[in-house]
């Protein structure tokens, strides 16, 4: 999927730390329809502001220096 997407190859391991960010957040019928997250922080996850991956965003950085 992520070779179809026509992605770059050096964005390939952001594509995979997203994917595992999702699962970790996904209820599991073998915990009891619970997400690996509250298992570990007690509590539900927050996904109000997840975006979708391959949103355009922009940094802004604070130091003052050029891009």
């Amino acid at each position: 999927m992520i070779h179809d997407s026509g992605l770059l190859k050096l964005l390939w391991g952001e594509a995979v730390t997203h994917a595992v960010w999702l699962k970790n957040r996904t209820p599991m019928r073998v915990l009891g329809g619970k997400t690996p997250f509250e298992l570990v922080y007690g509590r539900k996850p927050d996904l109000g502001k997840l975006p979708v991956w391959g949103t355009k965003v922009y940094v802004h950085s604070r130091k003052g220096g050029k891009l």
